[in-house]
C-alpha cells in the first residue's frame, strides 16, 4: 500500500506532523477503474430503484388484489390510464368482471326456479316471480353487450384488434344488483308489486347504459378500425340471435378452413320494418351506414324481447299463482317506434305487444284525442315509445270507421332474408362455437381476413301494404376486399 494511502487511527496521531488522516470512509481506487465506497452499501441499481414508484415493482397478482378494491368505473375512467402496467391489470379485471356476470345470472336463475317448486304461499310466490323476471330480463341485456364487443374483448378464435370491456359503470351497476338479490330482495321486487311490470331503479340503468354503452362501442372503437370485423355483416346476426322470440330458421350454412357462407330467416311478429326512398340528405361512408344498420336492428332486438317477454311472464305468474290473491294484471298497451334517415333512406320501424295489437282501435282514439293523461313518452334520436294503461282504455268507446281499419293489420310483423358470403374469420359466434377443437386450432393458428365479403338482406313487410307503403327494402354491400 502506497504512503499516500495509508490510514492512521486518531488516537495515534501526533498534532505536529503534517502527516496524517482520520478513520472515515473513502474511495479507493481498483484496477479495473471501478469505484468502491467502504461503510456505505450504495449502488447504481439501488439508486435507480429508489427514484422509481415502489408500486412498479410488486407482482400483478398484488397489483390485481389492490385494484379489487376500487371500483369498476374507477378502473376504467381512471386507473388504466396511468401507465402501461396498470392498464393491463385494470383492463384484466374489468374484462374477467363482465365474463363473471353471466355466470352469475345462470346461477341465480337457477335458484330461483328450484325455490318456485318449494315455494307455498301466493305472496312469497309473486315476489320471487317478479325477481325472475328481472333476471330474464338483464340475461337478454346481456347478450346485447356481448354480441357487440365479444370479437374485440373476448374473441378466443383468432387475434384481431383488441379492445377492453370498458364500461365499468355498467359492471357495477351489475354487481350492486346483484348483491341486493342476494342480500335484500326486498327491495328489488317491492316496486313490482307495487305496480306491475315495473322495474327496479337498478335494472331500468342497466337497460339505459346497454344502449348507451353499445352505440358508443360501434362508434368509438369498431368504425375507426381500417380491418374492421364487420365487413362481411355477420355482426348482424350477432345481434338478431339475441332476438328470443323471434323464428329463426337457418337454411344453409356452409364453412371451411378460408370461407364462410350462410342463409337465414329471421321473423320479428308484431313488428313492422319500412324503408322509404327519399332524396339524398348527407353522405356516408360504409362503416357508418353499417353502424346505423347495428343500431336499428338492436333498437328492434331490445324492444321485440321486451314486449313479448312481459306477456310470457304474464302467462307463466298465471300457471304458478293458480288460486292468486291479488289479481294478477295484463300487460299494459305497449308499442315501440323508431326513425330515421340514411343517405338516401327513411327508416320507419317499430313493435308492439299482444294486447295493443287487440286494442289497437282504442290505443289510436286515445293517441287522437289525447285522452291518456298519463302517457309516458321518451323521445331521442330515431327512438320513440309510448306506453297506455289498461284501466283507462276500458272505458273508451271502440270505434269501426274507415279510418280505424289501418290499425286492424292482419298480418303485422316482418321478415327478413339474409345471404352473407365472408372468410371464416368474420363468422357468427354461434358458428364458431360449434366447430370442432381440430377446426378451431386450424384457425387459431392461421386465420385468413382477405376475400370477397357481402351481406345481402331482403325486409319484407306485408302490414306496410295496407298505408300503401313499400313491403320490400333490400339492404347489399359489398365492401372492398380487405
Amino acid at each position: 500500500m502506497d504512503n499516500s494511502e495509508e490510514i492512521n487511527d486518531e488516537s495515534d496521531h501526533d498534532e505536529s506532523s503534517q502527516v496524517g488522516y482520520y478513520t472515515r470512509s473513502k474511495r479507493r481506487k481498483l484496477t479495473q477503474n471501478r469505484e468502491e465506497v467502504t461503510g456505505v452499501a450504495s449502488s447504481t441499481g439501488v439508486e435507480e430503484r429508489k427514484r422509481k414508484n415502489p408500486i412498479m415493482y410488486i407482482p400483478s397478482e398484488i397489483m390485481q388484489a389492490i385494484f379489487n378494491y376500487i371500483s369498476h368505473h374507477e378502473l376504467s375512467i381512471s386507473i388504466r390510464m396511468v401507465n402501461r402496467r396498470f392498464k393491463i391489470n385494470a383492463e384484466n379485471i374489468l374484462n374477467l368482471s363482465f365474463k363473471r356476470i353471466e355466470k352469475k345470472l345462470n346461477t341465480l336463475m337457477k335458484t330461483t326456479e328450484v325455490s318456485l317448486a318449494y315455494t307455498q304461499d301466493d305472496r312469497e310466490i309473486r315476489g320471487v316471480v317478479k325477481l325472475l323476471n328481472m333476471l330474464e330480463v338483464l340475461q337478454m341485456q346481456y347478450s346485447i353487450v356481448m354480441s357487440t364487443i365479444w370479437r374485440y374483448v373476448y374473441n378466443e378464435y383468432y387475434k384481431t384488434n383488441k379492445s377492453c370491456m370498458y364500461g365499468g359503470l355498467l359492471i357495477d351497476s351489475h354487481n350492486k344488483f346483484l348483491w341486493k338479490f342476494v342480500h335484500s330482495p326486498s327491495e328489488l321486487y317491492a316496486p313490482a308489486i307495487i305496480r306491475d311490470y315495473a322495474l327496479p331503479l337498478e335494472v331500468t340503468k342497466i337497460i339505459q347504459l346497454t344502449k348507451t354503452f353499445s352505440v358508443h362501442f360501434d362508434k368509438v372503437n369498431e368504425e375507426p378500425f381500417s380491418k374492421c370485423l364487420v365487413y362481411s355483416g355477420c355482426k348482424i346476426i350477432d345481434i338478431l340471435d339475441c332476438a328470443k322470440f323471434a323464428h329463426r330458421l337457418y337454411l344453409d350454412e356452409k364453412g371451411g378452413p378460408n370461407f364462410f357462407c350462410a342463409k337465414y330467416t329471421y321473423y320479428f311478429q308484431n313488428s313492422w320494418f319500412v324503408g322509404l326512398p327519399i332524396a339524398m340528405t348527407k353522405e356516408m361512408d360504409w362503416n357508418q351506414r353499417q353502424r346505423m344498420m347495428h343500431m336499428r336492428l338492436r333498437r328492434i332486438v331490445l324492444a321485440h324481447n321486451d314486449m313479448l317477454l312481459q306477456q310470457t311472464q304474464y302467462e307463466r305468474e298465471l300457471i304458478l299463482r293458480p288460486d292468486p290473491t291479488s289479481r294478477i294484471k295484463k300487460p299494459g298497451n305497449n308499442v315501440y317506434t323508431g326513425y330515421g334517415d340514411v343517405v338516401d333512406t327513411f327508416f320507419y320501424y317499430g313493435v308492439m305487444n299482444d294486447v295493443y295489437r287487440s286494442l289497437l282501435n282504442i290505443g289510436a282514439y286515445i293517441q287522437k284525442f289525447h285522452l291518456e293523461e298519463d302517457n309516458d313518452e321518451d323521445e331521442g334520436d330515431e327512438e320513440v315509445q309510448n306506453q297506455a294503461n289498461n284501466e283507462q282504455n276500458d272505458n273508451v268507446p271502440r270505434d269501426n270507421s274507415e279510418e280505424d281499419i289501418f290499425y286492424r293489420i292482419a298480418h303485422l310483423g316482418f321478415r327478413m332474408n339474409i345471404e352473407v358470403r365472408c372468410p371464416t374469420s368474420y363468422a357468427p359466434l354461434n358458428f364458431l362455437q360449434k366447430l370442432d377443437e381440430q377446426q378451431q386450432s386450424i384457425l387459431k393458428k392461421k386465420h385468413r381476413i382477405k376475400g370477397p365479403s357481402s351481406i345481402n338482406i331482403l325486409f319484407e313487410c306485408e302490414g306496410a301494404s295496407y298505408p300503401r307503403l313499400p313491403t320490400f327494402y333490400k339492404y347489399y354491400f359489398k365492401p372492398k376486399h380487405v
